[in-house]
């Protein structure tokens, strides 16, 4: 599953959607966060959120919790340590390999 977050605001639900969707993945069923558009301030707007949904991936992989890097560039966005930053031809190739997307 995709989840494309798109907004800096989440709400309640939506970061009770995303932990549950963390907590819910293993090997045979792979989530990933992608921060696009003015999303990519998210993970500077909610840091406790970002840090459990990077605890909750870092086992499986390095690459669950992304920001599109021209989009953070181009809004002068800081990224924490423990966000990936990808590329839009990156972030293609994932969004080709998921059946199911999100978009908050």
């Amino acid at each position: 599953m995709l989840i494309n977050i798109t907004s800096s605001n989440l709400s309640h639900a939506d970061k009770a959607f995303l932990t549950a969707a963390f907590e819910q993945s293993d090997s045979t069923y792979a989530v990933y966060a992608v921060c696009t558009g003015d999303g990519v301030y998210a993970p500077a707007l909610n840091p406790d959120l970002f840090v459990t949904l990077a605890r909750l991936a870092k086992p499986k992989t390095t690459l669950r919790v992304a920001v599109v890097d021209g989009d953070a560039a181009s809004r002068g966005a800081r990224l924490p340590e423990h966000i990936t930053s990808i590329t839009l031809n990156e972030f293609a190739a994932l969004s080709a390999n998921c059946t199911q997307w999100v978009t908050l």
